[in-house]
């Protein structure tokens, strides 16, 4: 089924939203935006979260959502002179529409947004806003939407943690890193296939269990499986194009995850990857 037609089945249910506040209750899903600290100080970034808690069974999306389902989105509404910076996407995981494979989230996950309080802002309240929106999904989908709110003050004090402040750092801890001990080469393959290819600079090094590579910009299809092979000291993966792929696309680019880690026993669960493909 193509994605677009996916699309239009899911969003049958109407939107509802919420009266502006720092916490709303959607179908499948609790939000709420938190900080990190008790305050922001002028002049430097604050960090400011979407936290969602979801309903067992139910899921929301990644920064691509992969053949099915719609990203979190967040649209800010700042005081004159702030600035929100992108959404630091979590490590995401295979869920299932139906019988499709999707990348998204079911455990309770922390959209970071970093802010950058203007250096002139003076002492006292202030107001941050934003409007969230997103797909959550079970056996059916609700789309949804709320207006959130948080006042924070404002102030040359040192700042204290915030209650959410050891969510924002195991958050940060389970966020891709960059690659490193490993060489990535990408090359097309047949019509509709890329094959990546991982060497490890340290020869023999196995491949972590459970490899799995998670397209950010909706090049390869989330769906298929991804048996990888062993060649010559080398590791690689046949991976489908999407139905809708970028135009014109030169690079491939994404979140490789594995169950232990890619840079050894403990390390980050999972490592970015943006490397030119070979004709």
């Amino acid at each position: 089924m193509k994605r677009s037609a996916f699309l239009l089945l899911l969003a049958s249910p109407l939107l509802v939203s919420a009266a502006e506040s720092p916490s709303h209750r959607g179908t499948g899903l609790v939000v709420e935006l938190v900080t990190a600290t008790d305050r922001m100080v002028p002049g430097q970034t604050f960090p400011v979260g979407l936290l969602i808690r979801h309903d067992r069974g139910y899921h929301t999306y990644w920064q691509n959502p992969g053949l099915a389902g719609v990203a979190t989105g967040l649209a800010w509404s700042l005081p004159p002179g702030f600035k929100a910076g992108p959404i630091q996407w979590p490590t995401p995981e295979k869920v299932k529409m139906a019988s499709i494979n999707t990348h998204g989230f079911e455990k309770d996950t922390l959209l970071i947004t970093d802010i950058t309080v203007p250096a002139d802002c003076p002492p006292g309240p202030v107001t941050l806003r934003v409007k969230a929106s997103w797909m959550c999904c079970a056996r059916s989908c609700a789309p949804g939407y709320a207006d959130l709110a948080l006042t924070i003050p404002a102030g040359q004090e040192e700042p204290s943690a915030s209650p959410h402040a050891d969510a924002f750092r195991k958050a940060r801890q389970q966020h891709p890193v960059p690659a490193r001990d490993w060489q990535f080469n990408a090359r097309h393959s047949q019509p509709n296939t890329i094959v990546l290819t991982a060497r490890p600079t340290k020869p023999g090094a196995p491949l972590p269990k459970n490899p799995q590579f998670f397209s950010a910009d909706n090049l390869i299809c989330s769906h298929p499986p991804q048996p990888w092979q062993k060649r010559d000291g080398t590791y690689e993966v046949a991976l489908t194009l999407s139905e809708m792929p970028p135009k014109d696309q030169r690079s491939l680019r994404g979140v490789l995850t594995a169950s232990h880690g890619w840079l050894g026993k403990g390390s980050a669960r999972a490592i970015t990857i943006d490397i030119p493909i070979s004709p």
